[in-house]
C-alpha cells in the first residue's frame, strides 16, 4: 500500500572545510545558471549560544563566535542534557536533538515580537549555563528560519542512513547564487 502523504526528502549536507555535516529536509530544488542546488532546513532544532553582557536595561545577548564555541560547548552540552536533549556540533549551525518542553506560549511570543523595535532580533531561550568565570550563557533558538543552500556532491554519494549527500557552497558560489535565491524566497512569501 503506497503512502499517500508525501514524505519530505532528507539529505545530509557536508562542510568540506571542517568535515562536519548536518541532516536536512529539502525545501526546494532549484536550477540556477544550469546548476542544481537545494534550499534545505535542518531536521533538528537549530540553536545559537549567546553570552549575556551588561545588566538590567543594558543587558544584551552576544552570539558566541564559531571559533570560540569549543570553549563553552561542554558546559552547553551538559545544560542541554539536563533538559533531555543533546547538543550537536553540526555543520552551519549547532542543533538540538530530542524533544524539548514547550513552555513558551507561541501567541505571547508573537505579540511581544509585534511590539519590538525593527532592529531587535528575537530568540527563544531554551536553557542557560555559566562558564568557569561565572559569565552567563544562553542556549537559544532563533525565531527566523535557518535556510541552507547546498549542491549535490560529485557522483552518486550517499551519506548516513543512505541519504543523498550534498555539500555547502564556497563563499564565492554563495555570493553568486544569493540574489536568485533571495528573489525566489521573496516571490514565495509574497504568495503566502
Amino acid at each position: 500500500e503506497a503512502d499517500t502523504e508525501e514524505e519530505e526528502q532528507e539529505i545530509v549536507v557536508r562542510d568540506k572545510d571542517n568535515g562536519k555535516s548536518i541532516e536536512c529536509y529539502v525545501d526546494e530544488n532549484m536550477l540556477l545558471d544550469g546548476k542544481e542546488y537545494v534550499l534545505a532546513y535542518p531536521c533538528d532544532r537549530p540553536v545559537v549560544i549567546a553570552r549575556v553582557e551588561g545588566e538590567g536595561e543594558g543587558e544584551e545577548l552576544v552570539p558566541v563566535e564559531d571559533e570560540d564555541i569549543g570553549d563553552v560547548f561542554e558546559a552547553a552540552y551538559k545544560a542541554c542534557a539536563m533538559c533531555d536533549t543533546e547538543l550537536v556540533d553540526s555543520a552551519v549551525v549547532l542543533t538540538l536533538q530530542g524533544d524539548l518542553e514547550e513552555d513558551e506560549d507561541e501567541e505571547e511570543l508573537l505579540d511581544n515580537m509585534g511590539d519590538a523595535e525593527e532592529d531587535e532580533e528575537f530568540v527563544r531561550v531554551l536553557t542557560s549555563f555559566y562558564d568557569s568565570e561565572g559569565a552567563e550563557y544562553l542556549v537559544t533558538e532563533p525565531i527566523e528560519p535557518v535556510i541552507i543552500i547546498a549542491k549535490p556532491t560529485g557522483g552518486a554519494s550517499k551519506g548516513k542512513n543512505k541519504r543523498d549527500l550534498y555539500e555547502l557552497l564556497s563563499s564565492e558560489e554563495l555570493d553568486s547564487v544569493m540574489p536568485s535565491v533571495e528573489s525566489i524566497l521573496e516571490d514565495r512569501y509574497a504568495q503566502e
